[in-house]
């Protein structure tokens, strides 16, 4: 077996699987070139009386790493959680989406697979970077257009939009104390993009905040509702906010 000193325990890997063994099988690491062992007793939370009713020899499966030396791998797959199985299964979709782009329409397309890596460790470290908005880090390598162009268009087809809902409450109690709000409000719409403010009844305003990228959208988020509680109290009224759950 090849050196397995480079998994550590606790790590999730999708594996493929090589072979049926009758008490466990035999299962490769993906993108690794590595092998490793899952015992019968660790393939299911169901109780397993045959491997076959568990796998299937060519599937793929979501397994942890629970012990791990320089000559052999034990792996689990009951043993992994909801959330890591999710997370696990995106990223190899991602990297494998965006691995046949590059070899659609790059030359050289281990070349450049070798490149992204290197600088950013995994392809889709490297995707999460153009998620956030950051268009620039395609510069960084000689790539033509027409890839550039078709790796943007997939990770816009990816995006999630995320739009931020907060409930305001404020108060005035001076004369002026509706101008006030409304000027209050109207400054922060104009300070900030993506933000709009509606009226539902007094003293209650629902804020809506969307940026673009995740990243962006909390930011903003963030910074209007510190400015709009530094300046209610510039203007005397009572600010209150809470965040709704969508």
């Amino acid at each position: 077996m090849a050196d397995t000193s480079s998994i550590k325990v606790g790590d999730v890997y999708i594996c493929k699987v090589k072979r049926l063994l009758q008490h466990g099988v035999i299962v490769e690491v993906d993108d690794t070139g590595k092998e490793g062992f899952i015992h019968i007793s660790e393939l299911s939370n169901r109780w397993v009386s045959n491997v076959k009713d568990a796998v299937r020899e060519n599937s793929m499966v979501v397994c942890k790493v629970i012990e791990s030396t320089p000559q052999s791998l034990s792996l689990s797959i009951k043993r992994v959680g909801d959330n890591e199985k999710r997370q696990t299964l995106k990223e190899w979709s991602v990297n494998n989406r965006l691995q046949r782009l590059i070899e659609k329409y790059d030359k050289s397309p281990q070349t450049t697979i070798d490149e992204i890596k290197k600088a950013y460790g995994t392809l889709y470290d490297f995707y999460s970077e153009l998620l956030d908005g950051d268009a620039t880090v395609l510069d960084e390598f000689k790539i033509k257009q027409e890839l550039k162009d078709a790796i943007l268009r997939f990770v816009e087809s990816t995006r999630k939009k995320l739009v931020l809902k907060t409930m305001l409450t404020i108060r005035a109690y001076s004369e002026n104390g509706v101008e006030d709000i409304k000027k209050l409000l109207l400054e922060q719409k104009s300070a900030h993009k993506g933000c709009t403010f509606k009226y539902i009844k007094a003293p209650n305003y629902l804020l809506e905040v969307d940026a673009g990228s995740t990243k962006k959208t909390l930011s903003e988020n963030k910074k209007i509702l510190s400015a709009l509680e530094k300046k209610s109290e510039e203007l005397g009224l009572d600010f209150e906010y809470k965040e709704i759950k969508s």
